[in-house]
């Protein structure tokens, strides 16, 4: 695996283009209101963490579901899958409520537990997936180039 690659596309894809949903809004109301509004910032980045979470945990399922041959192993994934979204959607009401109570600090907090939960499980999840193997990428970048 292309621990680089992966790297690479974690921070551009995942974390750079993937929060646009949290920091647009912000920048909307900064251009149209001139300020910006922390109560609206803990929902905008629990829906981050809830579609990356709820996403990468099928898109675990799907990868395992392929290779697994045994139906005991299989139930094992799917119930990790079934714990990862009754924690996250814990994490996602836990935020709704304090966001409704104004307890916009401790909103923000857990919706942030439910970001770093989120990268850890893209990152497990991803640990095995041939698009960051070299193989896919046209082999080892280490090695001269033969011309034959």
């Amino acid at each position: 695996m292309n621990q680089g690659t992966k790297l690479k596309y974690f921070i551009l894809a995942i974390v750079f283009f993937g929060t646009g949903g949290i920091w647009i809004p912000i920048i909307i109301e900064l251009i149209k209101d001139k300020k910006c509004t922390f109560h609206n910032v803990p929902p905008n980045v629990a829906t981050y963490f809830m579609s990356l979470l709820f996403a990468v945990c099928i898109d675990y399922f799907v990868l395992k579901a392929k290779t697994v041959k045994l139906i005991s192993t299989l139930l094992d994934y799917l119930l990790n899958l079934l714990i990862a979204f009754v924690i996250g959607a814990g994490l996602i009401v836990g935020t709704i409520l304090l966001n409704l109570a104004e307890y916009d600090f401790w909103a923000l907090f857990v919706s942030l537990i439910g970001v770093a939960i989120s990268y850890i499980v893209w990152w497990k999840a991803n640990q095995e997936n041939e698009i960051f193997s070299e193989s896919t990428l046209g082999g080892n970048t280490e090695k001269p180039l033969v011309n034959g």
